[in-house]
């Protein structure tokens, strides 16, 4: 028989999913001080639903400053299944009962570790030691499973409807904008025109009609015509008109950006040519402190997560913005995750749009300089429209060498 000894003293049970899911004990047992003890039912249900054939078991409660007192909880479960093969994980607990509980497994020559997710590295306290194989395939885990281990459920979006559409049909025009970023400024002019009549609504289409808007908007809704993201575009002297639906025009306002950025991540290659990524998820939400999430795109690298946000209008420079971000990745591990912004905005500097450097072009530059400011103190790398086409190498980048340590 199988048994793992986890602890939960108030930290991520990430470590602790990690070591039962390669592990596949067929008992946990598990040590909680008096604070933690309230989060053992909902680690019972994540491990019962991630291993439904292991049996998750409770020791009392400990004060997590008396080492005499965890101490004998070790001696009594160590005695009581002494013919078992044991593991314990002490990484998710405080210093004292990492201690004692180290030195009881050492004691009674128990396997003792301890997982450093930062680093993706077990570190073998008692037992034998790991190799490079067994580390690649212990730090791996799904969006959904880290999610869990941080006590939230992760749900679908509210693009799920129209998901097959965004990833098959509508893919190559999102690719054609990211890889072509002046193109974004040209659809920009026609959204902005629709945001300031009535957006079509989820059960009719609606015609909308635009004199006086540039040659290139003309061009890009006969573009969207042909991917199928509009109908019945008519382009006259002077006159554009065109038809939207609801799934239309949501991913012409924002939708093709997050479509993108998932598909690029996706393509990812390691240096032995698997996935970069362990998985890659977008149109996903989290309600954290009763207050829902959106979660634009996640994605897994060795057990570690990014979360990356998707904007296409002026908010990417809000604060809200930046808090938001940081309000989702606090509870899912705080330093431990990565945050990106990403913008289908030019920096003031890179817009090819020349009618930027108007009169307020030297307030655009300070504005730019106090949102880069903003994400720096919040650890949020951002990503400009200028730098779209090569997401893959930043979001490479941002995974292996992080501009912002995920400590």
């Amino acid at each position: 028989m199988k048994v793992q000894l986890v602890l939960l003293g108030g930290r991520s049970s990430v470590p602790n999913i990690l070591t039962i899911l390669h592990q596949k004990p067929d008992v946990v047992i598990t040590l909680c001080s008096h604070e933690s003890h309230s989060d053992f039912p909902r680690f019972k249900h994540m491990v019962e639903t991630a291993l439904p054939t292991c049996t998750v078991e409770e020791l009392s409660p400990v004060d997590a400053f008396e080492p005499e007192e965890i101490a004998n909880q070790c001696i009594d479960t160590f005695q009581l299944h002494s013919e078992a093969e044991w593991l314990c994980n002490i990484t998710a607990a405080t210093s004292i009962m990492s201690i004692v509980v180290y030195e009881q497994a050492k004691k009674f020559q128990k396997d003792c570790w301890y997982v450093n997710t930062s680093k993706a590295r077990v570190i073998t306290l008692i037992g034998a030691e790991f190799d490079d194989k067994d580390h690649a395939a212990i730090f791996h885990l799904p969006v959904s499973e880290y999610v869990s281990a941080n006590y939230y459920l992760l749900e679908s979006g509210n693009s799920e409807e129209r998901r097959a559409s965004y990833e098959q049909d509508w893919l190559p025009f999102a690719q054609l904008l990211g890889q072509r970023p002046i193109l974004i400024n040209h659809l920009k002019f026609v959204m902005n025109a629709v945001g300031k009549q009535q957006r079509p609504g989820k059960k009719e289409a609606r015609q909308y009609t635009f004199p006086n808007l540039p040659q290139e908007a003309h061009a890009i809704m006969k573009e969207a015509e042909r991917f199928g993201l509009a109908n019945d575009v008519r382009s006259e002297p002077g006159k554009l008109t065109f038809t939207l639906n609801y799934l239309q025009d949501s991913f012409l306002n924002g939708g093709w950006l997050e479509v993108y950025v998932w598909y690029e991540a996706k393509q990812i290659k390691s240096l032995d040519n698997s996935s970069l990524f362990d998985d890659c998820q977008w149109n996903h939400k989290v309600t954290i402190a009763g207050v829902t999430r959106e979660l634009d795109i996640a994605l897994m690298y060795k057990a570690q997560l990014i979360i990356v946000e998707c904007k296409t209008g002026d908010e990417t420079k809000d604060s809200a913005t930046l808090n938001g971000l940081v309000s989702v990745a606090n509870p899912l591990g705080g330093k431990f995750v990565g945050k990106i912004l990403i913008s289908s905005l030019f920096s003031p500097d890179n817009d090819p749009d020349q009618t930027q450097r108007d009169g307020t072009y030297r307030e655009k530059i300070k504005g730019h300089k106090e949102f880069l400011a903003k994400a720096d103190h919040h650890h949020i790398v951002p990503i400009m429209a200028e730098d779209l086409p090569r997401i893959r190498d930043l979001l490479k980048k941002e995974a292996i060498t992080p501009k912002y340590p995920r400590i």
